[in-house]
C-alpha cells in the first residue's frame, strides 16, 4: 500500500480541492489543467505525472470527497437506520454547499456510458454504502430478515438521484433541497423497517 508524506498528502488536498473548485465555477468544459496548477500551487508537469488527465483528476477529485463524506459518517459510530439517516442528511448537505459542483458531477453522470469509472464512482459506490447500512439494519433486528436488499438498495440510490433531478431542472428549490432528498430516502425505506426503527424514520417523512 502506498504511502504518502505529510508535504505529499497537503499537495494531494490542494489538488483535489482546487479541481472541485475549477469544476463548480467553470464546469467541466472550464477547467484547464495549466490554470489547475497554478491554483494549486504545482507545476504543470507534476499535476500530469499525478493525473494523466483531466477525466482522471476530476474522478479523484470526486473519489476523494465521496470517501470524505462516508468516512465522516461512518466515524460518528452510527449503525443501521441512523446511519442511513446521517448519510442521506451529508449527501444533502454537501450539495446545497457546492450545488455547482455537484450539478457538473451529475450532468458527467448522466451523460457518462455504461463503462464510464464516473458511473461506477457515483453508482456503484452508492449501491455499495446502501447494501452496508441495510445489512447493518438486519443485524440489528430493524428489518426483517426476507426482504429483497439487493431491490431496496436500488430503490434508494434511484430515489437519491430523482431528488437530485428535479433540484437540477427547477422543480426542488435548493433551500428546499435537504428535507426534499432525506424523505425520500427515508420515504422509500420506510415500508421495510420493524418497531422503533419505523418510528424513528417515520418522524422524518411527516
Amino acid at each position: 500500500m502506498k504511502t504518502f508524506t505529510l508535504a505529499q498528502k497537503e499537495r494531494r488536498e490542494r489538488i483535489l480541492q482546487s479541481a472541485r473548485d475549477q469544476l463548480s465555477r467553470l464546469g467541466y468544459e472550464g477547467l484547464n489543467m495549466r490554470d489547475l496548477a497554478v491554483e494549486a500551487n504545482v507545476s504543470t508537469s507534476t499535476l500530469y505525472n499525478l493525473y494523466q488527465s483531466k477525466d482522471t483528476l476530476i474522478l479523484a477529485a470526486l473519489q476523494d470527497l465521496l470517501a470524505g463524506l462516508n468516512e465522516a459518517v461512518v466515524g460518528t459510530g452510527v449503525r443501521g437506520v441512523d446511519r442511513c439517516i446521517a448519510n442521506a442528511e451529508a449527501i444533502a448537505d454537501q450539495i446545497v454547499d457546492t450545488p455547482r459542483y455537484a450539478e457538473a458531477m451529475a450532468k458527467m453522470l448522466f451523460a457518462g456510458e455504461q463503462s464510464d469509472p464516473i458511473v461506477r464512482a457515483l453508482l456503484g459506490t452508492a449501491l455499495e454504502q446502501q447494501r452496508e447500512m441495510l445489512n447493518e439494519m438486519l443485524e440489528s433486528g430493524e428489518m426483517d430478515a426476507g426482504v429483497d436488499t439487493e431491490f431496496i438498495a436500488r430503490s434508494m440510490t434511484s430515489t437519491g438521484w430523482s431528488a437530485i433531478l428535479l433540484w437540477m431542472k427547477g422543480y426542488v428549490a435548493l433551500h428546499d433541497f435537504k428535507r426534499e432528498y432525506v424523505r425520500n430516502a427515508m420515504t422509500t425505506l420506510l415500508p421495510w423497517l420493524l418497531d422503533n426503527a419505523e418510528q424513528r424514520v417515520r418522524k422524518l417523512v411527516i
